[in-house]
């Protein structure tokens, strides 16, 4: 009787330790939350980067505008806003500066934007954790005006 027992005791303890499901599901729970933030994280940064790119190019192209004397300093701030995504247009703080105006052979054409990195995504997870802000600026010489 107690050798059936055993003889049945070890089957289950054999199936349990053969059986490829139960090791597929523990694997699969362990490191499925790894994966899923892992995949979301180069989301988020990709993100962040695409807005500091963004950002970037957006300063670049609106300096050189002022610097060939095509914008004002005043409108320039709306100007750069068009080039930042949707979802940090209304984070960013602009600043444009010009350090002469009165004499454009020494003036210097200054745009500042900076955002934070959590409003530089649209899924701020992973950025709350260690928050940072993007800065971007650029320094341009103005152009003489053209004369005919």
């Amino acid at each position: 009787m107690i050798n059936v027992a055993f003889t049945s005791v070890s089957r289950m303890l054999s199936s349990i330790t053969t059986c490829k499901r139960a090791a597929v599901a523990s694997e699969t729970s362990l490191l499925l939350p790894l994966l899923t933030s892992l995949l979301l994280g180069i989301f988020e940064f990709g993100t962040v980067i695409y807005a500091y790119s963004a950002m970037q190019f957006g300063a670049n192209r609106v300096a050189r505008t002022v610097a060939v004397n095509r914008m004002s300093t005043a409108d320039a701030a709306a100007a750069v806003r068009n080039y930042v995504p949707g979802w940090a247009r209304s984070a960013v703080a602009v600043t444009v500066s010009q350090s002469n105006a009165a004499d454009p052979n020494i003036s210097l054409i200054n745009v500042q934007l900076s955002v934070e990195a959590q409003r530089a995504t649209p899924l701020p997870l992973l950025t709350r954790i260690a928050p940072w802000t993007l800065r971007s600026t650029v320094v341009m010489k103005q152009e003489l005006p053209y004369v005919d």
